[in-house]
């Protein structure tokens, strides 16, 4: 199966200060930087938290993958941070974010298996809370319907 994640290293135009580095995963043709730039510079229009058991028709999927090296004072970190947001892009243009980790990975793991072709007609999901093995806590994930 052809890979249908485009992956973007930044970290050839990280600057000698820079205190993160970005990749980012997305279903969206790179050709289109309109919606690339508006979609990484703009505000979302819902919170996926606020969404739960709400179903979404997802035609585009963009994931920023950040890995912070520095902490706010510029001190170097032990361990590298990894923090994770996923915008969905539904049929009506409205836009949904997230930064659960858990459902950013979820997501990659669904793209690299299937690819882009599902979305073309809009991939229908329930954005639902997920039990996390071992812990009281429940994550963000989502399942086909």
């Amino acid at each position: 199966m052809e890979n249908s994640i485009v992956l973007k290293d930044m970290k050839d135009l990280e600057l000698s200060e820079s205190s993160t580095k970005m990749s980012i995963y997305s279903t969206i043709d790179p050709s289109d930087i309109k919606t690339l730039y508006n979609l990484d510079n703009g505000d979302c229009d819902f919170k996926l938290n606020d969404c739960k058991g709400q179903a979404i028709r997802v035609k585009d999927v963009l994931i920023k993958n950040f890995d912070k090296f520095k902490d706010e004072d510029g001190k170097e970190l032990e361990k590298p941070i990894n923090k994770k947001v996923t915008i969905l892009i539904d049929d009506q243009g409205k836009t949904y974010v997230t930064a659960s980790k858990m459902f950013s990975i979820q997501m990659i793991r669904f793209i690299e298996r299937f690819g882009n072709e599902c979305f073309k007609e809009g991939l229908d999901i329930k954005i639902i809370e997920k039990e996390i093995k071992g812990s009281k806590n429940k994550g963000l994930g989502f399942e086909l319907i």
